[in-house]
């Protein structure tokens, strides 16, 4: 994918509320509308829509509570992968060298690991407090912890961009619940996923006779 239509050095300060996906959709589409936006954050809300429900009936309460430090490091994985090969590599020369410093380049991913890690902790012990939907509200926290950075963008001049000039805040920001809503059913997938897998390996290895 050729990269070329990617905004540049002179955009530096506006894209630091920009999400990889977008620089990715502004890549293939040219120009970031409000129409676009819009479109691809409804495709994104039926994507996520039955991966929460899938979700809701699979994981229970009991299960949830004990998933912590998975999420934890489910997190931290899918967040140093984005960060690491989108922000690191496939974007740094084009975007994120204007933002971060030089040495930051390789501490991208395992920094933005550990910062999404400590936020699934947070959710976490949030969710725990909640009567019912534990597991839901912890996701949807992960979707709206992407309103955080898009507002930052947003009041840097992140609109200004050439490329998003025709694009709404509104559509920038609700398209970004989607996307961080997606990424955080991902994070519980793969912690339910690893604890399954590590509770039959140790099952396995109990049935070996001694």
């Amino acid at each position: 994918m050729s990269t070329g239509s990617i905004p540049t050095a002179r955009c530096r300060p506006d894209l630091a509320g920009v999400s990889e996906w977008e620089l990715v959709l502004m890549a293939q589409a040219g120009v970031l509308t409000s129409d676009l936006l819009w479109r691809c954050a409804l495709f994104a809300a039926l994507i996520d829509a039955p991966l929460l429900a899938l979700i809701a009936r699979r994981v229970t309460t009991g299960l949830f509570h004990q998933l912590k430090w998975y999420l934890a490091g489910a997190a931290f994985i899918v967040y140093a992968a984005l960060w690491g090969s989108l922000g690191s590599v496939l974007f740094w020369d084009e975007v994120y060298q204007r933002i971060f410093p030089m040495y930051f380049r390789w501490l991208l991913g395992p920094g933005m690991g550990l910062l999404f890690a400590l936020l699934a902790l947070a959710f976490w012990r949030v969710s725990k407090l909640l009567r019912e939907w534990q597991v839901v509200c912890f996701i949807l926290f992960g979707g709206l912890v992407s309103l955080a950075g898009h507002s930052i963008g947003i009041s840097r001049g992140l609109m200004r961009v050439p490329l998003l000039s025709a694009a709404s805040p509104a559509s920038a920001l609700v398209f970004g619940v989607f996307e961080f809503i997606f990424y955080w059913c991902l994070i519980v997938g793969i912690g339910a996923g690893v604890r399954w897998l590590l509770l039959r390996m140790r099952g396995k290895d109990a049935q070996k006779p001694g």
